[in-house]
């Protein structure tokens, strides 16, 4: 098997705080911006774009519009998980409760950020978050400590390999949950049906 580097996230990619809305993100149905919320990340590290909320920039800061390769990580509530943003997204920033993390720009084409999405989401890196998560009732990962997590760095190759696997799970995973909601809502149908004796 062919050497594998054992560092921290930091090594890899730039983390950034979310754009600073003021309070929570008020829905401006004419607003010239989207913004990606916790809500809009499964539980399988997908990021769900139908029903992103529109608004505007309350804040002073220039806004980080998201772009193909980009990871967002929940940084506050029970869920640490990440998503790999799959195309640019123009207009498109991300709430404050979630980080970016770009990769750096000497390791494009060496890091496949599918792969590093994955790894955040598997079992030894949440129970890193798990063990250093503060508050107890809001609880948050700081920005050091997500940087200090600990990645397992393997070849080009393997990352691909990886990468494909997790994303043909996820739309596994939502071809078998689509089709379990259509054969509840089909057994709803059923008893609607004999309960009303039509």
């Amino acid at each position: 098997m062919p050497p594998v580097l054992h560092i921290t996230l930091s090594e890899l990619v730039t983390i950034q705080a979310g754009y600073p809305f003021r309070g929570a993100i008020q829905e401006v149905p004419k607003g010239t911006v989207k913004a990606v919320q916790p809500k809009d990340i499964s539980d399988l590290g997908e990021l769900l774009t139908d029903e992103l909320v529109t608004t505007e920039l309350t804040g002073k800061r220039a806004a980080d519009w998201l772009q193909q390769g980009d990871i967002l990580f929940i940084n506050k509530g029970l869920r640490h998980m990440a998503c790999c943003v799959p195309e640019d997204m123009a207009q498109t920033t991300l709430a404050p409760s979630l980080f970016l993390l770009r990769v750096k720009p000497e390791l494009q084409g060496r890091l496949n950020p599918q792969f590093l999405t994955w790894q955040i989401n598997q079992p030894p890196v949440q129970r890193y978050f798990n063990n250093s998560a503060e508050g107890s009732h809001q609880v948050s990962i700081r920005k050091p400590i997500l940087a200090a997590a600990p990645v397992a760095l393997p070849d080009i190759n393997t990352q691909n390999t990886i990468a494909r696997l997790y994303t043909a799970s996820i739309r596994e995973n939502a071809l078998l949950h689509q089709l379990i909601i259509n054969r509840q809502r089909q057994l709803n149908a059923i008893a609607s049906d004999l309960a009303s004796g039509s």
